[in-house]
């Protein structure tokens, strides 16, 4: 049946009227849509919706998106639906044409969206916003945190005569907007304390305060500034902040948990923001100093920030997962600290809630691949490397001293060989050389040889000294194996069992050396090691030397700690299988690649140099060195059912001639004919020149002193480039053999595209980082400096300034913030100088009731900020109340008091430190990550097991425990308590004892109180002088026992009392 005309008019009117002004709406829905404000914006009403309920199904994350549909970009939401596509997700301007209106209003649980099953819910307003925004004609915006920062004009304000920089203009403007009125100015001796804390995370001392109260000069709040911002101390408070971002800690981490020394990164990071070095060169260097034009030994160091992260040497650990761990943090680290983006939600798939796709996660994992560092880390506790030496100056001039007489002794070296011509022709003229026709092999310098023609592993040269056969960490092995060659026997190994030549072969880095010997290597043996002296493979980073096979090529290797501190050299042609060879190793003792040759069948094999940096000694941490041994080694593949024979150890260097002999292909005659004197006079200055002997002893004795020495030398880890570009990939699930398709540097282009003028390497990251089109680094780095004085950033989730993250309290504050940081040449101080400057900081913090029930969080800082003390603050400060603390700058990390115990979860023994040591500050305490400080962790402070930019804030009774019982506190309390018997007016000594943990004078109520509570105490104590040593031992500070010890006693749980208060505790 036809519809009349008059039908469809009443239809198409209907329609009209539905989608018309406002659409018909359910009643609670519609109640909100009327309290909308006239225009959205996109990123203050909309994207956090989207974020929060939308992209779970409907975001970047290409794997979890559901029908096909993304919401996060317009071209996507406008597109017609992939299942049907009939129909578009969002229509701008047009609600009947759009299918999100109907599902976010249906409440069939079929059709609505979100589905029942994402256990996510939109609320009316929720509903309301979207509704009107597609009615509006769902206008898309990129992300305001992906924007170039605009340094716009200072907001105009009523209440001019509060403005003391343009901080303030931004604050007030915003305080007048919500009609609130900004506090008036705090006292003096409470802002002195504040501003103390935050420049030097020390507390005012009395005289400071004192000086600043009679201070009436215009300029005495910014003088006092001034001398913050110029004490050693200041870079002290800024370092702690960043190292919890940059993962510092004094232990490897994991099960295990070994101490490892990193401190000189600390001290570069204390140093560096006390010559208030840029923070674009800060970034710089400590992403790539190595890199940068003429790096300098600081530079360097400051790249030790990219190895702070955990390090593994747990036993059957898999090498290339952990190389890939580390790498990962490196690049989670990387978005923490300077994008203020969780990259690391795209390790495994694409990112959720951000554009940030696995491959852009990838690209950027690529820049911190390029380093050559073990997975499984040694267990002797060496450094694992690349590693930068650090030595002292005196050690220094050790050195250069040393080395300048090898340099001369090498010379003299050469000297010799030079005038050995009279001497050889003696000895030809003598016919001594003719002895040489009764060898079999060259014995000169042989200090070794195994045949097995007797079924023993009895050396040759001396029948008492025999090899062993074992197994694994040194046990007991099987009986050897023999079988039948052309000529004797020869040994048959199982890659399990292996031959000890106990002592033989117990070479330093520094002395030559010759080891040749007979091998079968089977056709099915991927790898395996044919000699080692080393006391395990990868488990103790291969510490000694060893000869491997591994696809088709043999490897050898010199190593202090592989890879990095190490000489490795690979050859370039495969190795024979199923058939005899002979194998020679030959080493000079220099200490360089080229020191090394091999041969096989007496012909030098051509050799690749993968490494050649060795500069510490080969000798493992034992009492007792272990020699060579043969065919197989702990946790490492064997020479499994490979054959050895013929074993012989020098302690010289063999000629090409001799090496020949070895390998059957010449014999003695052939060369005592004297018709080639070159290769006898090469002989002769190897094994017989009495002045050459003595000259190469000379110079092998220097090269052990120089070795010596350096293995006093302090190391640090840090980063070292790879000649040849490492390959990286996406790994599929992130998992580490999971190889995907092949990546390159790059960075997410949403951010910016990395420009073609940059290097593709971490210093060209590092400069893509503070290039100025950079809409990030700059923004992110000034939250979290304002964090630092306000508690909480202008972007509360300083971790996050993605799609998920707090929209900013102050948009335009932040943005022009960020300008000018950039535009000072990244200023800290400067930075930090307007914001306490400020009269949005130096506000009171006591607030109105109105400005509580208005803003109960303070974001809108309509005064000033209020909060506990940091961990390291409220340790520090009843040091310095108490005048223990020992200033120091730098040094390696501290063992104060600790509870024992604690640290034999994994075996480690804490040894407790005596004298000023305990009196440190707390950024110097040892930062162990299985078993962090009780007290600085009670109190929130970070593991340091991965990057943190913003720590949790807690309130437990523990803390309190802490405070009033743990040593440091009691010992501060009791030498308080000391100095008060000192003053014989005893409401005086209350007085001094309260301004010196609080910064303000008490008032005459909280002195009253204190004074009955001292009174009450000493008669307590006098009756009972026992109770008064549990109050008087804690700590190595002794009480004179001149005093009375009941008065002392008293004063300390006065000093106690007050320590504990909120007034000593919160910073205000």
């Amino acid at each position: 049946m036809r519809l009349s005309h008059i039908s469809w008019i009443l239809i198409l009117s209907a329609n009209l009227l539905l989608f018309s002004c406002k659409p018909d709406l359910p009643d609670e829905v519609s109640l909100a849509y009327d309290e909308l404000p006239d225009k959205l914006d996109y990123n203050l009403h909309v994207k956090p919706i989207l974020s929060d309920k939308c992209f779970v199904c409907h975001g970047p994350d290409k794997a979890k998106q559901k029908a096909g549909l993304r919401l996060d970009f317009a071209e996507f939401a406008y597109a017609n639906l992939a299942e049907n596509p009939d129909k578009v997700a969002i229509d701008p301007g047009s609600l009947k044409n759009s299918e999100v209106f109907y599902r976010i209003l249906s409440t069939d649980k079929d059709y609505m969206m979100p589905t029942p099953d994402s256990h996510l819910k939109l609320n009316a307003k929720e509903k309301a916003i979207l509704v009107k925004w597609i009615k509006d004609g769902a206008k898309y915006q990129k992300h305001w945190a992906f924007l170039k920062p605009e340094k716009k004009d200072l907001p105009d304000v009523d209440n001019k005569e509060w403005l003391k920089n343009p901080i303030d203009n931004f604050i007030l403007a915003k305080l007048e907007e919500e009609k609130l009125k900004p506090s008036k100015e705090a006292d003096k001796e409470i802002l002195l304390r504040r501003v103390s804390l935050d420049l030097t995370g020390l507390p005012a001392t009395i005289r400071e305060i004192d000086a600043f109260l009679k201070d009436n000069s215009p300029d005495a709040y910014e003088k006092q500034i001034d001398r913050l911002l110029a004490s050693p101390h200041y870079g002290e408070k800024m370092a702690v902040d960043w190292l919890d971002l940059a993962r510092f800690a004094d232990s490897h981490g994991y099960t295990v948990d070994r101490l490892r020394d990193m401190s000189p990164y600390r001290d570069w990071v204390i140093n560096a923001f006390n010559r208030n070095m840029s923070y674009e060169q800060f970034i710089h260097q400590q992403l790539a100093g190595d890199l940068m034009p003429k790096p300098t030994r600081d530079m360097i160091i400051a790249t030790a920030f990219n190895r702070n992260h955990q390090q593994n040497l747990e036993g059957g650990i898999i090498e290339e997962e952990f190389q890939t761990e580390y790498v990962v943090d490196r690049t989670n680290t990387f978005g923490d600290a300077f994008l203020g983006l969780s990259v690391g939600c795209a390790k495994c798939h694409d990112h959720k809630y951000d554009p940030i796709s696995q491959k852009n996660y990838y690209e950027l994992f690529s820049f911190f691949n390029n380093v050559k560092e073990a997975g499984q880390i040694s267990w002797d506790g060496a450094l694992p490397t690349p590693t930068l030496l650090l030595p002292t100056k005196e050690q220094e001039k050790v050195i250069n001293f040393i080395n300048n007489q090898i340099k001369k002794q090498e010379s003299e070296v050469d000297k010799a060989k030079g005038s050995v011509n009279n001497d050889f022709e003696n000895w030809i003229k003598t016919g001594t050389h003719l002895n040489l026709t009764k060898e079999k092999i060259p014995q000169a310098g042989l200090l070794a040889q195994y045949t097995f023609d007797d079924g023993t592993l009895k050396n040759v040269l001396n029948r008492k000294q025999a090899g062993t056969m074992k197994r694994e960490s040194g046990a007991d092995g099987d009986k050897a194996v023999f079988e039948k060659r052309d000529k004797g026997k020869a040994m048959v190994m199982d890659g399990d069992n292996y031959l000890d030549l106990n002592g033989v072969g117990v070479f330093r880095k520094s002395e030559p050396f010759t080891i040749g010997l007979w091998i079968y290597i089977p056709k099915d043996l991927k790898e395996g090691v044919i000699i080692h002296k080393s006391q395990a493979e990868r488990l103790y980073n291969f510490r000694g030397f060893h000869l491997y096979l591994k696809n088709d090529r043999l490897e050898i290797n010199m190593a202090h700690t592989a890879p990095s501190n190490a000489i490795t050299r690979i050859s370039k042609e495969p190795v024979p299988r199923e058939s005899w060879i002979q194998l020679t190793i030959t080493y000079d003792g220099s200490s360089k690649a080229n020191g090394f040759r091999l041969y096989q069948n007496g012909r030098e094999l051509l050799m690749e140099t993968t490494m050649d940096q060795l500069t510490k000694d080969i000798l493992l941490r034992a009492s007792v060195q272990p020699g060579l041994q043969i065919g197989a080694w702990w946790r490492g593949f064997g020479f499994t059912h490979g054959k050895v024979d013929d074993i012989v150890v020098y302690d010289r260097v063999l000629t090409s001639f001799e090496l020949k002999i070895l390998a059957n292909k010449t014999k003695w005659d052939n060369v005592l004919d004297l018709s080639n004197r070159t290769e006898l006079k090469e002989y002769y200055l190897s094994a017989i020149a009495p002045d050459v002997f003595k000259a190469r002893n000379d110079l092998k004795q220097l090269r052990i002193a120089l070795a010596d020495s350096m293995e006093k030398i302090k190391e640090i880890m840090v980063m070292q480039e790879m000649p040849k570009r490492k390959k990286a990939y996406i790994l599929k699930r992130g998992n580490y053999d999971a190889l995907g398709e092949e990546v390159f540097p790059g960075t997410p282009e949403f951010i910016l595209k990395f420009p073609d003028n940059l290097p593709k390497n971490r210093y060209g990251l590092a400069q893509w980082l503070t290039h100025e089109d950079n809409p990030l680094t700059a923004r992110v780095a000034v939250n979290r400096l304002w964090q630092n004085f306000f508690g909480v950033g202008l972007v509360k989730t300083t971790e996050d300034f993605g799609n998920q993250g707090e929209l900013p309290s102050h948009p335009q504050l932040l943005d022009w913030l960020a300008v000018d940081f950039r535009e000072s040449g990244w200023d800290i101080k400067k930075l930090n100088k307007m914001i306490v400057m400020s009269a949005t900081y130096r506000q009171d913090s006591k607030s109105t009731k109105e400005q509580r029930e208005k803003d109960p969080e303070n974001r809108l800082l309509a005064h000033g900020p209020v909060f506990r003390m940091t961990a390291e603050m409220i340790r520090d400060n009843a040091l310095v109340a108490s005048g223990l603390i020992t200033t120091q700058i730098g040094g390696p990390s501290i063992k104060p008091y600790q509870p024992e115990g604690l640290w034999q979860i994994n075996s480690d023994n804490y040894k407790q430190d005596s004298g000023e040591a305990v009196y440190r500050r707390s950024l110097y305490i040892v930062a162990k990550r299985s078993v962090p400080n009780p007290t600085l962790s009670t109190f929130d402070a970070t593991s340091r097991s991965f990057c943190v930019v913003r720590r949790q804030k807690t309130n437990t009774p523990l803390q309190a425990l802490v405070t009033l019982n743990d040593p440091t506190f009691m010992e501060a309390a009791k030498v308080i308590g000391e100095q008060m018997c000192r003053t014989s007016n005893k409401q005086e000594a209350i007085i001094q004892a309260y301004r010196k943990l609080t910064g303000r004078k008490p008032s005459t109520k909280e002195v009253n109180l204190l004074l009955q509570l001292q009174q009450k105490e000493q008669i307590k104590f006098k009756n009972i002088p026992e109770k008064a040593k549990g109050w008087l031992n804690a700590g190595q500070y002794t009480v004179s026992l001149d005093l009375d010890q009941s008065l002392v006693a008293a004063n300390t749980v006065v000093a106690s009392t007050i320590l504990n208060s909120d007034a000593t505790l919160t910073k205000r």
